[in-house]
């Protein structure tokens, strides 16, 4: 993005901010980094996953730009010394207290997450962007290949099982499962859908979303065992974060509910593994578990510049990239699977089984290298190996 440039000592603090936000919105960031150096704020914007400078903002305005952020999340601004996290919200509703009024002939519709932290030269910001009306993002518009959402479909058309979306933080999990429910909406009319998240990112006309407290009495094993009094057949499980969420999960997939949730693991294989180890029983897992997805997400290559001349494009401001494809690995319980599942298999023996049903992560790279969608250096960067010279053919 080049080197941020110096603003002016005598800008309007409230126009600063919102100024910054907009920008955050119009480049498609999902995060904006307030943070205090030697020599002022500087304001970074993570688009497509990775940090870009955005502004550096001079030292005598720090401590007014973090207070306004703190005035639009509702947080005390006489409190320097703790972490505080609050929100707000432009254009769907006014703003909480303490905020100014929104104008919403000017800001976009988005809601806005605020946290902060003390450091060593002062309070770091961090502002979490999510834009009310997104892009509705359907199976076929996440870069999955055909068979891979032929699966994804076949699975949700279940009427009941345990559908797993694995993989890191930010690897397109979520966009995933709101792809999924979008789906069944669609697809299925007469079913009753409730999501259990941490938090909301997006509104979903039609489906019941509750926001689960996970360190109070909202936590996602006590509203997933209250929520089977209320009716659903199908449930989004934002996290299978310990035991106790597992075996609600999979005890309600057992009693003929369609689950479909996410787990912070690698491969497919580490999955199976991750709820053997929560305590899953293995004749439960076997019965239980229909689908596994692990996904990542791999920047696109830049259409409008050449290679070797991105500082100089707009359209991926310097990066050489523009957007985001998901790449992922999608394997469907099979009889096979289940009996090394029963005999608790490790996963290096799981890992094998699993790829004779089709490439694996590296290998479904390997092919978006060879068709210039994305490149090794990426593929190195995300999946931490370059895909090898063979792998195209697998795929």
């Amino acid at each position: 993005m080049g080197r941020p440039h110096q603003q002016s000592e005598h800008h309007d603090v409230t126009a600063l901010v919102d100024n910054l936000l907009v920008r955050g919105l119009s480049t498609g960031a999902t995060d904006l980094h307030f943070e205090p150096i030697d020599d002022g704020l500087l304001v970074r914007a993570r688009i497509d996953g990775q940090l870009a400078d955005l502004e550096l903002l001079p030292a005598r305005l720090c401590d007014n730009v973090v207070a306004r952020l703190k005035v639009l999340g509702s947080l005390l601004t006489y409190r320097v010394d703790i972490p505080q996290e609050g929100s707000f919200v432009w254009g769907r509703k006014p703003t909480l207290r303490g905020a100014a009024p929104v104008d919403r002939d000017e800001k976009p519709n988005a809601e806005f997450r605020v946290a902060t932290f003390p450091t060593i030269r002062g309070e770091r910001c961090v502002v979490r962007l999510f834009r009310t009306q997104p892009e509705l993002r359907s199976l076929d518009t996440l870069g999955l290949s055909d068979d891979q959402i032929e699966s994804l479909r076949s699975a949700v058309a279940h009427p009941a099982g345990l559908v797993v979306l694995s993989g890191p933080a930010g690897s397109g999990k979520t966009t995933t499962l709101y792809a999924m429910i979008r789906e069944l909406r669609d697809r299925f009319p007469g079913r009753s859908i409730i999501t259990l998240e941490d938090p909301v990112e997006q509104r979903i006309d039609r489906i019941a979303q509750i926001q689960i407290n996970p360190h109070g009495t909202l936590s996602y094993e006590h509203c997933l065992r209250s929520l089977l009094r209320h009716d659903p057949q199908v449930i989004l499980l934002g996290e299978v974060r310990d035991r106790a969420t597992a075996v609600a999960a999979v005890e309600a997939a057992l009693t003929g509910h369609l689950i479909l949730t996410t787990v912070h693991s690698g491969d497919p294989a580490e999955t199976i593994v991750r709820f053997l180890e929560m305590g899953i029983p293995p004749y439960q897992l076997t019965s239980a578990l229909t689908l596994v997805c692990s996904q990542r997400l791999l920047r696109k290559n830049c259409t409008k510049c050449a290679p070797g001349t991105a500082t100089s494009c707009d359209a991926c401001l310097g990066t050489g990239y523009a957007g985001r494809t998901a790449v992922a690995q999608i394997v469907e319980i099979q009889e096979i699977v289940r009996s090394m599942i029963l005999r608790k298999a490790p996963a290096s023996e799981l890992r094998t089984a699993l790829e004779t049903q089709g490439p694996n992560l590296i290998e479904r790279a390997a092919a978006l290298v060879a068709d210039e969608v994305t490149d090794e250096d990426e593929v190195a960067r995300v999946l931490g190996a370059g895909p090898p010279v063979d792998a195209v053919r697998a795929v």
